[in-house]
């Protein structure tokens, strides 16, 4: 093997792998996004930090209410930039829908000025009660 061939890893943690795929901007938040359950490995309903991670894994990964299936390619336990993070995996599916429901839900609801300051109002008339 001479010094330009780089070895090919077979294997890495899962945290670490997220970390240098850039899903997360540190281990520490990847690890605690697993914990979580926002992070699931092949199909398993809970996973570690410290699971192994292989050519071909499936990932599921929620962010910001967007949920994508993720196939590895390629094993890396280095931060790389952000183009060539981007060989690491392939997006299979992508469901933005509960997120786009959620942020109709919460803008509909949202009260304008008029709404806001007859609400101060109200509470303060009713104030006294809370006050026994």
């Amino acid at each position: 093997m001479s010094l330009s061939e780089k070895p090919t890893l077979s294997q890495c943690r899962l945290d670490l792998w997220l970390w240098a795929a850039r899903f997360y901007k540190t281990r520490s938040i990847a690890a605690l996004n697993i914990k979580k359950g926002l992070v699931r490995l092949s199909g398993k309903t809970k996973t570690k930090p410290a699971s192994l991670i292989n050519l071909d894994s499936q990932l599921i990964i929620e962010q910001n209410f967007v949920r994508k299936t993720i196939l590895v390619e390629e094993i890396a336990v280095k931060r790389v930039s952000s183009e060539k993070a981007k060989n690491f995996y392939k997006i299979i599916f992508e469901d933005s829908q509960e997120g786009a429901k959620f942020f109709q839900a919460r803008t509909r609801y949202k009260p304008d000025k008029k709404i806001r300051r007859n609400l101060r109002a109200l509470k303060g008339k009713l104030h006294f009660l809370s006050d026994n």
